[in-house]
């Protein structure tokens, strides 16, 4: 065994190490409970399955795929039209998307593990796997609304289309209109209707993403079958899938950085001094854009190229001394990635925009730096309120149980193959000293899509841009676990398996499927509501239409605050709704409204109070509802209005619906 790989199998030995001591100890210090501490020990399943994949894989060898590439893209593709078919016929996607899913990726795998790929059939068949479970969802969800800002979306874009003028776009939309004007712009020219359109143009534009994650793979690592592997880990990842259907402003916004990184790293290696011309136009073009598209993204995204630029400087200073000459000579054009991606540029529009739109926008970015900067940064915490339903406690056998469901296979998975992209980076840098700086902070970075046991501020936004990077190393780790050497033909069929068991769990994790409930998906437990179905949302405009007859105002939860902002008609037609408040004495209506809108979910979902805004830490409040409760008060107080599971009751002064309840404090209820 060469002296480099011996080191790095030493590494990876230490890291099993390295895993279950930290484990222990935490569980030891009661840092950890038994249940949270046996379900981080995914990461020591994927560390003892990156060590055994990097022992058993690597080496140089000749092989060709069992299927030629056309043939299998085409099954690929037969196999997802299928898959539709059934979900339509059976109303369910479940089984349909994890029966094509293993196939395709079993014949995706086989293509990846040949020597020279060929790229356009297999971008295909990955194009398809990604495409196939999100279209599924879309057909069993009826309107998949995830945080409820799809309602607002929706209502956008009725404005925009009724008015013409993007500056009326409510909910402070008007100061980042480029989403609403594209979206808005697909609804026009297709005839769909608003929520139809942004699925629709969510759908497309990540699709067209895998593709792309391929050609930025190409300019980046230099290699076909590396680039490949790349894309095939975009399609893995559960976060890009759940941004196609939940497309919103970020999501957008990531998907013009995505071609951004390709114009940049295109220009460097493009010959003609027009087409060079064209990529840094384009970059040029994409500052402003991203401004008025959504300004987080791109203050998180400096963050990212902070961190590759201090990568880099810690290369030049410590490749020499570790021998890896290939990384020491090979330096990260700082200075030139500054100035052909407008990094200072972007910076300025930012803040110049910040300050002349009348939003409080920059006021929250102050208050978010002086609270990290004061250390007074604290995760959100929830106060559940339980009307009468037994909440399961945490428990060890929920714990275990919770390691098998989709979620727990895919923390493993995604900690094995990142792992092993590290190792694979560590063994042959030489390789990769193109992209090195970029794959190292990746790698780094891409621990914080992992279920760790703290919370994170603001996790799921620095998610959506850390995935445009963690890409590479898990790509790496793909790539790695099938060069499986000549000898050891059970070890190409066991990386096969786990390359498909990869794919399978990533379409059904806790973001990517989290309008299934319970087994055997997940362990049994309630969770917010993110859809309704096609009856439910058309029961929102028959209470909106009797609010507005009645010229009534009325209190409901965030849920169908939203949605009622969402149904077509006038503006000033529609009706006024108030939030309901949670106390442990049951749910109370603010004063002079008497009437509740209640709906049959609450007895099977968390229902939040209150929407919330804040940026770092809040304290935010749900509640739930046994079905006992929630009959009953139907039962003994005047209903003036029901419709497919929501109803409107009237109710008396200091009134308190459900009756007393507890309140166990949690960090998030689902």
């Amino acid at each position: 065994m060469p002296t480099r790989r011996r080191l790095v199998f030493a590494l990876a030995v230490l890291a099993c190490c390295v895993v279950v001591g930290l484990l222990a100890a935490l569980a030891a210090l009661d840092v950890l409970q038994p249940p949270t501490a046996i379900r981080s020990t995914y990461a020591l399943a994927g560390a003892v399955i990156a060590l055994v994949a990097y022992a058993a894989t690597g080496g140089e060898r000749e092989r060709r795929a069992f299927l030629p590439a056309s043939v299998a893209s085409k099954l690929v593709v037969v196999g997802g039209a299928g898959s539709i078919i059934a979900t339509v016929e059976l109303g369910s996607r479940l089984l349909p998307v994890v029966a094509f899913l293993l196939v395709a990726y079993v014949l995706v795998a086989d293509q990846l593990a040949a020597d020279d790929p060929d790229p356009g059939p297999t971008l295909l068949a990955l194009t398809t796997t990604f495409a196939v479970p999100v279209i599924a969802k879309y057909l069993t969800t009826g309107f998949y609304f995830g945080g409820t800002d799809v309602f607002a979306h929706v209502a956008a874009l009725d404005r925009l289309l009724s008015t013409g003028r993007s500056a009326l776009l409510p909910y402070g939309y008007d100061l980042f209109p480029v989403f609403h004007l594209f979206t808005g712009t697909v609804t026009f020219v297709t005839g769909f209707v608003p929520y139809d359109a942004i699925v629709l143009t969510g759908v497309l534009t990540y699709a067209a993403l895998v593709p792309v994650t391929y050609l930025v793979g190409v300019r980046l690592l230099g290699d076909r079958r590396i680039a490949l592997c790349c894309a095939a880990a975009f399609t893995i990842l559960d976060l890009p899938a759940y941004d196609a259907l939940y497309f919103f402003p970020q999501s957008f916004a990531l998907a013009l950085l995505a071609v951004g990184f390709y114009a940049v790293l295109a220009r460097r290696a493009v010959g003609h001094t027009a087409r060079r011309r064209e990529h840094a136009a384009y970059a040029l073009a994409l500052v402003p854009t991203l401004v008025l598209a959504h300004h987080l993204t791109y203050v998180l995204l400096v963050g990212l190229i902070v961190a590759v630029a201090g990568v880099s400087v810690l290369r030049g200073v410590l490749a020499g001394r570790l021998g890896w000459d290939a990384l020491a000579t090979r330096p990260w054009e700082w200075a030139r990635l500054r100035w052909t991606f407008p990094i200072v540029l972007g910076l300025l529009c930012v803040f110049a925009y910040l300050v002349y739109s009348p939003s409080l926008m920059l006021y929250a970015i102050v208050a978010i730096a002086a609270q990290v900067l004061g250390d007074a940064v604290s995760a959100a915490s929830s106060v559940v309120f339980s009307y009468g339903a037994t909440l399961p406690s945490d428990s060890v056998g929920r714990a275990l149980a919770w390691l098998a469901t989709p979620v727990g296979v895919y923390a493993s998975l995604t900690t094995a193959v990142l792992l092993l992209g590290g190792y694979e980076f560590l063994e042959r840098t030489e390789t990769y000293a193109r992209g090195a700086s970029v794959v190292a902070t990746a790698f780094v970075l891409a621990t914080v899509l992992l279920p760790l046991p703290v919370a994170l501020p603001q996790g799921e936004r620095i998610q959506f841009v850390v995935v445009l990077l963690a890409v590479f190393p898990i790509g790496l780790g793909l790539a790695r676990l099938l060069r499986a050497r000549p000898r050891y033909r059970v070890v190409l069929v066991a990386a096969v398996v786990l390359v498909a068991a990869f794919g399978s769990a990533g379409a059904f994790t806790r973001s990517s499927a989290d309008d299934l409930d319970g087994p055997p998906v997940y362990v049994e437990q309630r969770g917010a509501q993110v859809a309704m179905s096609d009856a439910e949302y058309a029961a929102v405009g028959d209470v909106a239409a009797y609010l507005a007859d009645t010229n009534g105002t009325a209190a409901a939860d965030v849920v169908m605050r939203r949605a009622l902002a969402s149904v077509q008609g006038p503006p000033d037609a529609r009706p006024r709704v108030g939030a309901l408040n949670a106390t442990a004495r049951g749910l109370t209506a603010p004063a002079p409204t008497d009437r509740v809108i209640v709906r049959d979910a609450w007895t099977r979902h968390f229902v939040p109070t209150a929407e919330s805004d804040v940026a770092v830490s809040a304290q935010l409040q749900w509640y739930t509802v046994s079905e006992e409760r929630y009959r009953h008060a139907l039962a003994t107080r005047d209903v003036v209005f029901s419709s497919d599971g929501v109803h409107v009751v009237e109710t008396r002064e200091g009134d308190a619906l459900f009756g007393n309840g507890t309140a166990p404090t949690a960090g998030r209820p689902d």
